[in-house]
């Protein structure tokens, strides 16, 4: 289930930094109710030895000016929030009903607006934007014994089964079903490397992601699980957030 969050500031305007993905997680948090919030942040959903949050959130819809590395929005901020279990964003909804000014980098925020977002049909190929951008990533060790993140490009073969094997798992979490039989694919449609290429910060830690339109096709069930859950890893930072894109 998705809703879009309409948050309006008291000054007129709202400045954030431009990596800001931290940011909205850490507003995200703050309204939950508490037992869920320590829930979700602690513990998680358990897949084997994989421990998912099982939400995601899209980059703020409208678009910011910047100025001496900050962005500055004017009149609102908005953004996507999803999830497939209906609790987590009846949660937030009613929080965010309840909070009567939020503090966001000590800017005073209200929130204007929570819509409900329709859920789109699916077909077994669809084309999709990406809503917040998409990151596949293995973790490597090193001769020395250290470890490093190797980040899957899209045009690699690792990177789509890389990102069927995730949504499996999510999907079973979820339903509790099998997924012997289904399948799913991520190919780029209109995508370039260079110019797609996103590199984000989550609490200092540099993290490869790509926008672009992609084709997925597959499983509708695995399908339907990305778009509540989000494609590929991350997705509580504010990653892997898609929609069906209209030419």
């Amino acid at each position: 289930m998705r809703i879009k969050i309409v948050l309006e500031p008291q000054s007129g305007e709202v400045t954030l930094p431009i990596q800001y993905n931290y940011v909205i997680q850490s507003l995200i948090y703050r309204t939950f109710s508490e037992d869920l919030a320590q829930k979700i942040h602690n513990i998680g959903f358990k897949f084997e030895k994989r421990t998912f949050k099982l939400f995601t959130f899209s980059r703020i819809l409208e678009k910011g000016e910047q100025k001496d590395n900050k962005l500055v929005f004017r009149k609102q901020i908005s953004f996507y929030f999803s999830s497939p279990f209906l609790d987590i964003v009846e949660d937030i909804g009613k929080g965010a009903i309840a909070s009567t000014n939020i503090s966001l980098l000590r800017q005073t925020l209200f929130i204007s607006g929570i819509e409900v977002i329709a859920p789109p049909k699916f077909g077994t190929a669809n084309l999709i934007k990406m809503l917040s951008p998409v990151t596949m990533h293995s973790t490597l060790k090193k001769a020395d014994g250290t470890t490093k993140s190797y980040y899957y490009k899209p045009n690699e073969k690792e990177f789509s089964k890389l990102i069927e094997e995730n949504a499996k798992k999510k999907y079973a979490l979820v339903k509790g079903a099998d997924t012997k039989d289904l399948s799913l694919e991520l190919k780029p449609v209109h995508f370039s490397v260079k110019e797609n290429l996103c590199v984000i910060k989550f609490k200092q830690t540099p993290i490869e992601a790509y926008t672009g339109i992609f084709e997925l096709s597959g499983s509708k069930e695995l399908i339907g699980a990305t778009y509540d859950a989000g494609l590929c890893d991350r997705n509580p930072g504010g990653f892997g957030m898609w929609e069906i894109w209209k030419k």
